[in-house]
């Protein structure tokens, strides 16, 4: 929260629900630059996080898995 000339300014942030795709190099995993961003915007984390939870995931491959994720909007303007 940023206060200004005594008036109380609120910085609302808005989430994303991000589902990525990662693969396992041998050591490490590593983004695969693909992913699927849910086009509802949550103000609240809580909520995109319960949404997330709602995702049931199977991992048949061991070198490849999906990461579910609420991430802050930085395009709050688009």
């Amino acid at each position: 929260m940023k206060q200004e000339n005594a008036t109380s300014i609120r910085m609302t942030k808005i989430f994303l629900l991000v589902v990525s795709l990662w693969g396992y190099n041998g050591s490490a995993w590593v983004y695969t630059g693909n992913q699927m961003v849910y086009q509802e915007k949550f103000e609240d984390i809580e909520v995109c996080q319960e949404m997330g939870r709602k995702f049931m995931k199977f991992d048949m491959n061991r070198y490849f898995t999906f990461k579910v994720q609420c991430i802050e909007d930085v395009r709050k303007n688009i």
